[in-house]
């Protein structure tokens, strides 16, 4: 088969070999909306629902719908793993470069298709981070069943010291919340340890398990079970002082975050990034307007996926979907979750301090959302709330229009002003009952 895909100049050393050949012909046929086609080349092992071509026109459309028209493929490593091949093949498409893994049978069939971004950037710390402030112990968070592995950053010198979880985003997040060469929550880790907080995160139970998790997972799995766990542990720290453990959510993270304080009824006080107060299917709507506005050309692909995106979700918002119909890959029951949160009632029934931080530049969570905590809370006491105008999702600064490519080709350290609001907030945040 002759691919339309454009392929770039391959590197000396990667043949195009048969299982090459054969992923990028599968991913040929995704990018030409072949679907039908591609479906018919995935393995009948694969449960049925996960890969069909309903399925691959999903997450086809997710993917340009963020990272733009696919431009390119080479071929890439091919590694072994008990009966399957797994291809790597670098990816360049318009907004961001990834590595597309198709994974493939003896027979050439598909098993499975992920996107992993390229090698992260070397990390470098930004100018507030003292190395010499802090130390790091590896930790293990979660149940004996989904056992996380995570680490504590501990000042260094005499404790006990306040502490504080960090609470991850949507999606199968790492410890650091990696996004591109971005890791956020190494940022307050180090920052806040540099200030005498000791900061605990943890690796998400979706990132660790993926596949393994049982196929109705829900937020109380995904998120809740695990952020309590690892309260209880901090407080189990003899460098830690009990009375003063925070919990800090962000995104996903932080819309759970006040329910997670309420069910777990000792939190010396929660900080909210970015959280939106909207219905979330809502949130998402806005989310993908936002995106087809940035497209120029109404009639690229791109744009097309965007517009069928769309019209699902207000089906889903018309209350439209079947049973056992889902949206963008994700079960009905989960998105019906999400509709369900309500942050702002559960940080009005909280007793502990609340402190909401939100950018200027989020696209995702927005300053209308905060216009809404801002009247919300307007008659909560002990509850701060701040807008840093310049700042983006995840807190970095920047100009002019927010794009998602901004996160895949920067690489950005959360705002300094944000690790001091934080950071002083902590320390003067007096324990409960104090």
């Amino acid at each position: 088969m002759s691919l339309p895909i454009p392929l770039a100049p391959q590197e000396p050393g990667v043949p195009v070999d048969r299982w090459n050949r054969a992923a990028m012909e599968w991913v040929s046929l995704l990018r030409n909306h072949q679907f039908d086609s591609a479906g018919i080349r995935v393995d009948p092992a694969v449960p049925a629902g996960a890969m069909g071509p309903e399925q691959l026109s999903t997450i086809w459309g997710q993917l340009s719908s963020q990272l733009g028209e696919l431009g390119g493929v080479e071929a890439g490593p091919v590694t072994v793993h008990e009966q399957y091949h797994l291809v790597d093949l670098p990816a360049a498409f318009a907004n961001q470069e990834v590595v597309l893994r198709v994974v493939l049978t003896d027979d050439l069939l598909v098993s499975g298709f992920f996107v992993r971004p390229p090698a992260p950037a070397e990390y470098e710390a930004p100018p507030y981070v003292d190395p010499g402030a802090f130390t790091e112990v590896e930790v293990r968070v979660g149940s004996d069943s989904w056992p996380l592995p995570g680490v504590l950053t501990l000042p260094t010198g005499g404790g006990p010291f306040p502490g504080v979880v960090l609470v991850h985003g949507s999606g199968p997040n790492d410890r650091d919340e990696t996004l591109g060469g971005n890791r956020p929550f190494r940022d307050l880790a180090w920052g806040l340890a540099s200030r005498r907080i000791a900061v605990l995160r943890y690796d998400k139970r979706t990132k660790v398990y993926g596949g393994a998790l049982p196929e109705d997972i829900g937020l109380q799995e995904e998120v809740v079970e695990d952020a309590l766990l690892a309260l209880s542990l901090l407080r189990a720290r003899q460098e830690i002082d009990p009375a003063r453990v925070f919990l800090l959510g962000h995104s996903l993270g932080a819309m759970l975050a006040p329910e997670i304080g309420l069910r777990d009824g000792e939190v010396a006080g929660v900080a909210v990034l970015a959280a939106p107060l909207r219905p979330f299917l809502s949130v998402l709507l806005s989310q993908l307007e936002y995106l087809a506005s940035l497209e120029v050309n109404p009639d690229s692909p791109a744009r097309a996926q965007l517009d069928s995106l769309m019209a699902q979700v207000e089906r889903a918002r018309a209350g439209a979907l079947e049973q056992d119909e889902s949206l963008m890959g994700v079960r009905r029951g989960y998105w019906r979750e999400l509709e369900e949160l309500d942050p702002l009632g559960a940080a009005r029934r909280l007793a502990a301090p609340i402190f909401i931080l939100q950018g200027g530049r989020d696209y995702q969570s927005t300053a209308g959302d905060f216009r809404l905590w801002e009247e919300g809370l307007a008659q909560r006491d002990g509850a701060r709330l701040k807008l840093y105008p310049s700042l983006s999702h995840l807190f970095t600064p920047g100009d002019g229009t927010a794009t998602p490519e901004e996160y895949a080709t920067q690489v950005k350290h959360v705002d300094p002003e944000v690790i001091r609001d934080l950071a002083d907030w902590i320390l003067e945040t007096s324990p409960r009952g104090g």
